[in-house]
């Protein structure tokens, strides 16, 4: 990968009120976007195959009609800005117990077996037995990317001895600037149990910064750019990061992360945006800093949803490391697709076989002839996500009579494989028209 970390200059005060929705006024001038300038080896290929490579596959209106279908229809995708502020302690609990973790045997990072004692102190760092009552909730934001954990640990899980791959411990991950809620407090202090917008489980509790009164206005701000049903690409006060992974005074920000625009008067002009980040001050609390980040690292709005545009962002990730959860700061297979379709505002569920279920028309195949396989994906357009199980790939097209994937493959790279055999094709969900 190509070194995407930018140029800082932060401001010596915080940054006001954040308003992300709020369209900046008319004098203010936006440099033009830079983000899809650059076309990745490989991509240019799949721009070429189509006829018309720059027409728009689907409006904003049309993805925003598509998103809401995929939240009624997905329990594990939930609006993080009109959640209740309380919950029972039963409630809280039962959601801690199926966060139960992997069972043993496992092994450790270096190789060693992890005995059932050190097994049971980590599950006892749950802390269950402080909950009671009803449970007042709090709001916080994440200032860095972080691992999300089935228990309150951050030892890995693995396996086997030899082969570290898979650690069973982890969950998923969540970007920076994620408004979440916090509804318990490990034994140690050192995790938080939080409900995100797509995923619960434990994080590192340095890695939240909690929201006080005078910062609840921020945190609306950065939940509502989670939702992605109000904000268009008409409400340019905001920008959408374009680069697999964009490193900012070490904040590691994801493709699709939506970061609001600092004051519209102070955007500098050319190569630059000024954006408003979160940062927790020594009390751990939520404070806001304004940072400028190139121009080419990001997009003003959510970017057009073209063939060209969706191949530079697909492509943008070849040779990135394969991680199982978003380990290590790397990206799964689900969370490729995620992270590529967030660019243009979908919202998808973070688990395979979650979005199998919702994004999309649908289609099984199972127990169909490999020639059968075959003319579905002839009927299909470009680009179309198809499942298998387990497994999320992004179907390309066929050249030379042979079909084409990108995806994650487990333990390898991002790639573009030849896919020939489709023997293993559970579904294929299309995402170029909405939901009817």
């Amino acid at each position: 990968m190509p070194d995407n970390t930018a140029v800082i200059t932060q401001n010596s005060t915080p940054s006001p009120t954040l308003n992300p929705t709020e369209a900046p006024t008319k004098n203010a001038i936006l440099p033009d976007s830079k983000a899809f300038n650059d076309v990745p080896i490989g991509a240019q290929k799949w721009i070429d195959k189509a006829q018309n490579s720059s027409a728009v596959l689907m409006s904003q209106a049309e993805i925003q009609a598509m998103n809401k279908q995929i939240r009624n229809q997905c329990s594990s995708l939930v609006d993080i800005e009109n959640c209740d502020m309380s919950m029972t302690a039963a409630e809280i609990a039962s959601l801690i117990e199926a966060s139960s973790g992997p069972s043993l045997p496992k092994y450790d990072e270096t190789g060693k077996a992890i005995s059932q004692a050190v097994f049971n102190e980590i599950k006892n760092n749950r802390n269950i037995g402080a909950l009671s009552g009803i449970v007042e909730l709090k709001r916080a934001v994440t200032v860095q990317r972080t691992d999300i954990r089935a228990l309150p640990t951050a030892m890995e899980f693995y396996n086997n001895s030899s082969k570290q791959d898979h650690d069973r411990m982890q969950e998923s991950e969540l970007p920076a600037a994620s408004a979440v809620l916090i509804l318990h407090e490990s034994l140690d202090g050192k995790f938080y149990f939080i409900q995100s917008y797509y995923y619960t489980g434990w994080v590192d509790a340095a890695n939240l910064a909690i929201v006080t009164e005078d910062t609840l206005k921020d945190w609306i701000a950065f939940a509502k750019l989670l939702n992605l049903s109000e904000n268009a690409t008409a409400d340019l006060h905001f920008v959408v990061i374009t680069d697999p992974q964009l490193d900012i005074n070490g904040i590691k920000l994801d493709m699709g992360t939506a970061i609001p625009l600092a004051d519209a008067q102070k955007q500098p002009g050319g190569d630059v945006y000024r954006v408003v980040l979160p940062n927790a001050n020594t009390n751990r609390e939520l404070t806001c800093l304004e940072f400028d980040i190139p121009s080419k690292s990001a997009h003003v709005g959510y970017a057009d949803y073209t063939l060209r545009n969706f191949c530079i962002q697909a492509f943008k990730y070849l040779g990135t490391p394969y991680g199982w959860g978003g380990m290590h700061g790397n990206v799964d297979c689900s969370s490729y697709v995620l992270s590529v379709f967030k660019t243009f505002g979908f919202v998808f569920p973070r688990n395979t076989s979650q979005q199998n279920k919702v994004v999309g028309n649908a289609v099984n195949v199972a127990g169909k002839t490999l020639s059968e396989k075959e003319s579905i994906l002839a009927g299909k357009e470009v680009p179309t996500v198809i499942y298998i199980s387990g497994h999320a790939m992004i179907y390309l097209g066929k050249i030379d009579d042979a079909h084409y994937i990108i995806h994650a493959p487990g333990g390898g790279h991002v790639c573009e494989t030849k896919y020939t055999g489709l023997d293993s094709v559970i579904s294929i969900c299309q995402v170029l028209s909405a939901m009817p």
